[in-house]
């Protein structure tokens, strides 16, 4: 998120009834097993292939934008 989103999302209502909860509480754990995808298929990808440096760095920062969002909502051990 960047930081107008955050600065943006501080005016918005708070609603904190149990089923908006549950729902954020889902989309929550949906995105960190897909980000926990996203670096097990890297680092994978980076043991199979021998990739040329580019992709190599490509995927290198993909995998630490992954690594960045999961410690942003948790982590991987949540």
């Amino acid at each position: 998120m960047t930081k107008t989103k955050m600065k943006e999302a501080k005016y918005l209502p708070v609603t904190t009834d149990e089923k908006t909860v549950e729902k954020l509480k889902e989309q929550l754990n949906t995105a960190k097993k897909a980000l926990i995808v996203v670096r097990a298929d890297i680092e994978e990808h980076n043991q199979i292939y021998d990739l040329s440096v580019d992709t190599a760095l490509l995927l290198e920062g993909i995998d630490g934008i992954a690594f960045d969002a999961l410690a942003a909502i948790g982590g991987e051990n949540d």
